[in-house]
């Protein structure tokens, strides 16, 4: 069946659109939801840790000063019933705000001393909740004896220990033995820490450290213990809840709730701490309750079924508090950190539906004219799809829908050249057609490696600042990266310093990567030869660059970090090749090959055997030669063929010489061709060995080698 051009182009643009449109949002969504979530996750992670080290640092001194009071006891049994054992009590909580109060309690005949610091919230206290004397900030109670042998309840007001504001007495009502602090300590030797419970005097929630002190006969002296606020744990919970809808739960023994803190703005939005029969009416916080007891994972995620919200959670056991080793948990819905990743995308869909449908309009009108032209639009659209930018794109027409759809293509093209800037080309060509997600890994492939370094570069650079070096090297790199690029499109690896590392076949499959890698250096010295031409009023220039040129198989490919990766080669042919760029400096010359390079290069290139060598941290010796040109340049751009021709069969003369251990012919030949020698370092090299040579022969099996001691 026959559809009209009209329907049919529509249709398949209307198909094309809503695909390329769905997988992009659904790419964009996805990643950023993931990045999303893994943000959050470190979050909640770091905001737990967070609340465990707090946590510990309000109660560990708790049990620190409970230990030294006992100590103290210990030691000085009898001051503990006189002042002075008040003043020690009183110096000993001075500072921690989270001490309510210190006591001691007697076995035999239920004497009790305390010493409270007021919170700044309470306004009464004492036997008859009256108004706590101005000034006052802190009280010591005694229940000791009076001077007619009974028992008297004092309260003595101060402002700081010595300075009394006001006192108050009352009958005997109280005695700590019957409480449970008391109880539970008096039966072990560790600190005994009760359960939460309502303080009398304040109303609000509190725990009590108590330990026994035992007299040397072994029997029960009394018992120690500190009154601990949960007003500094209830502001740690409150504070490391995360958004609006975080919640905070800690869990004790057989997963029961010790404390609880709701979301914000609400009837919850305080931190509850179980006392008794407490309940947590809040259905979110008993779903992950059940989730974690049923299968305790640091991270999970559910479902409320009440309000369909997905919520994330972060629970572990943390350092043992409050006598044991409670489980904390922070519950965050995942909205939290994705809401507004939803919101953006919901905005993009509606945007991008009503472009679609406008667009889908306009397609419809013009669709009748565009038969004869419709095969290159859809060409062009298919390259652009594979980010095929290398070549223009252009379209004339006399029908004014057709050419707003060449110059859309146009503009599509030079925005994505634009992002083209920022991205190797080639690599996200090659991601694109293989369809895979980036993955840290490489692949075994062979590879003509390329440094390059700038000769005396440090000292010349030593007076400049860092914006005129970085304007004038970023010329120099531009003129070298546009040569590696045009011969056989070279990979820039990095950038290290003046220096740059390149190489050819990767990512896309270069057969003839090796000559291309020659041609890349022949041309970037040529183009270094112009730089300095033209840039004779900077005092950076000349520049002159040596370059070294290795090939074998390396590792390519992806490698670092899941949160940055660098598309670059390892293996030890890399190090070979910095290396052979490095021996330019002893040779005195410009461009040194390997003979890997020699043997899979093509005979267009004119080189000259320069040495072997053995150099630092490799096993094998190899011979190095110096790329002097290419043969197929008739125009000598790059170099003087003819001249070359002859410099280089006159030193192939010397060298054969030299081989052949004809050290005093050798030395007279090196001697004559220096005069004419573009590369005299490296003629004086072999004159000196010869010298060498002749005056010391060496041994037989001398196999030429020369074994280098510094790279």
């Amino acid at each position: 069946m026959k559809i009209k051009l009209q329907i049919g182009v529509t249709a398949a643009f209307t198909t094309i659109a809503v695909l390329m449109l769905g997988i992009t949002v659904a790419f964009l969504y996805e990643s950023n939801h993931k990045l999303a979530l893994d943000t959050g996750r470190n979050k909640m992670t770091t905001a737990r840790h967070n609340a465990v080290e707090n946590l510990l640092n309000v109660i560990r001194p708790v049990g620190q000063i409970v230990d030294t009071t006992v100590d103290m006891i210990h030691s000085f049994p009898d001051a503990v019933s006189q002042p002075r054992g008040g003043a020690i009590m009183a110096s000993l909580i001075n500072g921690h705000s989270q001490i309510y109060g210190l006591f001691f309690g007697f076995e035999d005949d239920g004497r009790f001393f305390q010493v409270v610091q007021f919170p700044g919230d309470l306004k009464t206290f004492g036997p008859e909740n009256s108004l706590i004397p101005d000034n006052s900030n802190i009280v010591y109670r005694t229940i000791n004896y009076d001077y007619a042998g009974g028992k008297l309840d004092t309260y003595l007001y101060q402002s700081s220990w010595g300075n009394v504001t006001g006192q108050e007495h009352s009958v005997v009502t109280y005695d700590p033995r019957g409480r449970t602090w008391y109880k539970g300590a008096r039966s072990q030797d560790e600190i005994f820490v009760s359960p939460f419970y309502t303080f009398n005097s304040t109303g609000k929630p509190g725990v009590t450290f108590a330990k026994r002190v035992v007299q040397p006969d072994g029997s029960l002296m009394g018992v120690v213990g500190a009154d601990l606020t949960l007003d500094n744990v209830t502001r740690i919970l409150n504070d490391i809840r995360i958004g609006s809808e975080g919640r905070v739960f800690m869990l004790g023994i057989e997963n029961r709730v010790l404390a609880y803190s709701g979301p914000h703005g609400t009837n919850r939005d305080e931190t509850f701490f179980k006392i008794g029969n407490g309940q947590i009416n809040d259905p979110i916080v008993t779903d992950a309750i059940t989730q974690w007891a049923g299968n305790p994972k640091a991270f999970f995620e559910f479902t409320n079924a009440d309000d369909g919200k997905k919520y994330l959670v972060s629970a572990a056991p943390i350092p043992e508090i409050f006598g044991i080793a409670p489980v904390l948990g922070l519950i965050v819905p995942e909205d939290e950190f994705v809401g507004g990743i939803k919101e953006a995308t919901q905005y993009i869909l509606k945007i991008a539906a009503a472009i679609f449908i406008l667009t889908t309009i306009l397609i419809a009108i013009i669709a009748r004219m565009l038969s004869r032209q419709l095969n290159l639009v859809a060409a062009e659209a298919e390259k652009i799809g594979q980010f095929d930018l290398g070549s223009d794109f252009e379209m004339t027409s006399h029908i004014y829908e057709v050419s707003a759809l060449s110059s859309a293509i146009t503009n599509t093209r030079n925005s994505l050249k634009s992002f083209g800037a920022y991205v190797p080309t080639d690599l996200v060509r090659s991601i694109v057609a293989n369809g895979n997600p980036v993955e840290i890994g490489g692949e075994a492939r062979d590879l003509s490696i390329m440094f390059t370094d700038i000769e005396g570069f440090t000292a010349k650079t030593e007076n400049y600042s860092p914006t005129e070096l970085a304007r004038e090297l970023s010329n120099y790199f531009a003129a070298m990266e546009h040569q590696i690029t045009a011969n056989g499109n070279g990979t820039i690896d990095k950038y290290i310093g003046d220096a740059i590392m390149a190489f050819w076949n990767a990512p896309s499959n270069d057969p003839d990567h090796v000559d291309h890698a020659c041609r890349a250096a022949l041309a970037c010295r040529l183009a270094g030869r112009q730089l300095n031409s033209i840039s004779q009023e900077s005092r950076l220039f000349p520049l002159y660059t040596r370059f070294g040129l290795h090939t074998d198989r390396v590792v390519v490919g992806n490698v670092g970090s899941e949160h940055r990766l660098q598309y670059t080669a390892l293996g030890g042919a890399v190090n070979l090749a910095s290396r052979i760029e490095g021996l330019n400096k002893f040779y005195g010359t410009r461009i040194l090959v390997s003979d890997a390079i020699v043997r899979r290069a093509s005979g267009n290139f004119l080189l000259r055997f320069v040495d072997r060598v053995m150099p630092v941290g490799t096993s094998s010796p190899l011979a190095i030669y110096e790329l002097i040109g290419d043969r197929t340049d008739h125009s000598n751009r790059l170099c003087n063929i003819a001249e070359q021709l002859l410099e280089v069969a006159a030193w192939d003369a010397c060298i054969a010489l030299y081989q052949d251990q004809k050290w005093a012919e050798a030395h007279a030949a090196f001697s004559v061709h220096i005069g004419n020698a573009t590369t005299p370092k490296l003629v004086e090299i072999y004159i000196e060995r010869c010298k060498a040579f002749m005056a010391s022969p060496p041994p037989k099996d001398w196999d030429g080698i020369n074994h280098l001691s510094s790279k």
